[in-house]
């Protein structure tokens, strides 16, 4: 039973999903240098000279070696043999020339597995790998599989076409024919990579810090109820639980990497295999990421822990991401370019939180946008299940700020607080209002709005506390004495008194009763005073009729509270002047909406 929800419905749109399962996409800066003119040649920076193997010069039968890495983040040369290609495999580039994908059988006591292993087949996680002739030239990268078993065929994407990933020639306007070949692959692409006979090896999702269900569920939530929300929906074979150790990791052809759009307390990287480094570019995957250039996303080294066989789809099991390497430029058909160096800019979210005498402080550091709303609620749930270890029960007081800048360049800051207890699905939802909040801020329809960071406090409590306004006590003669509801009591006039609610527990609640302190003034020259307390219900669509970007935040300020008591406090002068005045007083429970106490002190003569 949840006791705290946030006030008004909020009506949201739902995003248009990717064509292909991957996991993070990236910016679309510059390469650093361009690929070399020489259509034979992959990389003609010194020390790192590699030839590109042509598809014509191939042959049935042909031995080739393959580097992947099976444990840590040293690779292992594995041998195989080039066993021939489909025709227009991968459909048609822009120009309108069809795309061949090759066949390779690979070889290796992981693939074909040993005594006492069973055979691995190609994994996820080894989309990537490259594939070299005897002479060292690249043939390409393996990238797809053709079989739910553990087989050891694998479509491999030719070098030519991972060497000009991000080179898009859209200005080049297509004959006729060409034009009717490209409409005919339009419907034949997707199919060819997502039907049942040919697949994606899969990238490794790594969820840090959380699970890929509870991330993706705080997503598709935030995508129904928050209007323009798109989540970033993330692909892969799931591996929860992976590890942000922050090693500096290599990245090297035939060894790990990882694409993240968030990394540290919460984060999410797909792991799979290096193709080749130019300088300071790097290839990898073979196929696309998430097809989507535009989202921002770091590479990292990775390191496995082992190669699971499995009869779904054998994985590649991660042991720790590692730091910041450089950052994604290029999310293709072809496969993944990034660039080492600096990594893109991310956002951090902070939060420091206590229960009982345990304090502590998590950040992540997200680089997609899309992800900076479910990744912190996603961090402030992971908090509730470190410190109380119980994922159904709990309750907790939230205060989280959202700094960012507005189109005008002035920045700002968004704080809200409230207080959360269930005794169900408690980790669940105890971060949903400060996510609704990012997304709304992100998604307003008024103007770009750039979240530069988030903090958020949080104190744990365990178990579900849950009261309602019962009573009202007075303290007299430092004794606290129960007043009955709607009575009178005779006072002397010109002094304040204090007061108490009482708070009792809901059934199922914590049996502790609370109590709120107030006080309430008597005037000289008052007549009888009336005090009432109420709890608020929330109110409805709050923010719905906001017509500007500084009224939507003014919306979004008014956060309902659901431990707040209203204090009203009224009485007639003996002038006859009327005098009404507010208050709050701010309980240490979740309460009840709709519970009242009304009483009054008269003055005596």
């Amino acid at each position: 039973m949840t006791e705290s929800t946030r006030g008004g419905a909020r009506a949201r749109a739902a995003l248009v999903a990717g064509l292909l399962a991957a996991l993070v996409g990236a910016s679309t800066a510059a390469p650093v240098q361009a690929a070399p003119a020489d259509p034979d040649v992959f990389c003609d920076v010194p020390g790192q000279e590699l030839a590109i193997a042509p598809i014509s010069g191939l042959s049935d039968g042909q031995a080739v070696t393959w580097r992947s890495t099976v444990k840590g983040v040293t690779p292992t040369t594995f041998t195989g043999e080039y066993i021939g290609k489909l025709d227009n495999g991968l459909g048609y580039d822009a120009s309108g020339n069809p795309r061949d994908l090759l066949l390779v059988k690979l070889e290796g006591d992981v693939v074909d597995g040993t005594a006492g292993s069973p055979a691995a087949g190609v994994w996820a996680g080894a989309s990537g790998s490259p594939v070299y002739d005897a002479d060292g030239a690249l043939i390409g990268a393996v990238a797809y599989g053709f079989s739910s078993l553990a087989d050891n065929v694998a479509g491999v994407t030719p070098a030519a076409y991972m060497k000009s990933i991000g080179d898009l020639p859209l200005s080049q306007p297509l004959s006729p024919s060409a034009l009717r070949q490209v409409a005919s692959a339009v419907g034949e692409t997707p199919k060819s990579l997502g039907g049942t006979t040919m697949r994606q090896l899969q990238p490794v999702r790594v969820t840090l810090g959380t699970t890929a269900a509870a991330l993706d569920a705080q997503s598709r939530r935030l995508a129904r109820d928050v209007p323009g929300y798109r989540p970033a929906s993330m692909g892969g074979l799931v591996i929860d639980g992976g590890v942000d150790d922050g090693a500096d990791y290599p990245i090297v052809a035939g060894g790990n990497i990882a694409v993240s759009f968030g990394y540290g307390a919460v984060g999410s990287a797909s792991v799979g295999t290096v193709t080749a480094v130019c300088g300071d570019d790097v290839f990898a995957f073979g196929h696309p990421n998430e097809w989507n250039s535009s989202l921002s996303a770091n590479i990292h080294g990775a390191s496995a822990a082992r190669i699971v066989p499995d009869l779904g789809s054998s994985y590649k099991l991660v042991g720790a991401i590692g730091k910041v390497k450089g950052k994604l430029v290029e999310d293709r058909l072809a496969g993944v370019r990034g660039t080492l160096g600096a990594g893109t800019p991310t956002i951090p979210v902070t939060t420091t939180t206590a229960a009982g005498s345990q304090r502590g402080t998590a950040v992540s550091h997200i680089s997609e946008k899309l992800l900076l709303a479910p990744a912190a609620a996603a961090q402030l749930s992971a908090d509730a299940l470190r410190l109380l270890d119980n994922a159904w029960e709990g309750s907790a007081l939230v205060t989280w700020t959202i700094s960012y800048v507005r189109e005008s360049g002035a920045t700002g800051t968004l704080r809200n607080t409230n207080r959360y207890s269930s005794t169900e699905s408690f980790s669940e939802f105890v971060g949903w209002d400060l996510a609704d909040d990012i997304a709304a801020l992100q998604t307003n329809p008024f103007e770009d709005v750039q979240i530069t960071g988030v903090k958020i406090g949080a104190r744990f409590t365990d178990g579900y506390r849950a009261a309602k306004l019962s009573g009202v006590q007075m303290l007299t003669g430092g004794t606290w004495k129960n007043i009955s509801r709607n009575s009178m009591s005779t006072v002397p006039a010109g002094k304040t008194y204090t007061f108490r609610a009482v708070l009792t527990p809901v059934p199922g609640a914590k049996r502790v009763t609370e109590y709120a302190t107030f006080t309430a003034a008597v005037p000289r020259n008052a007549r009888p005073v009336v005090v009432s307390l109420s709890v608020p219900r929330a109110p409805y669509d709050y923010d719905e009729e906001a017509t500007s970007f500084p009224g939507l935040v003014r919306a979004l300020d008014a956060n309902h509270r659901v431990d707040v008591i209203t204090r009203e406090r009224s009485y007639t002068t003996t002038s006859g002047k009327r005098y009404r005045g507010t208050g709050q007083t701010i309980a240490q429970t979740v309460l009840v909406p709709g519970s009242s106490f009304v009483f009054t002190l008269k003055p005596a003569k």
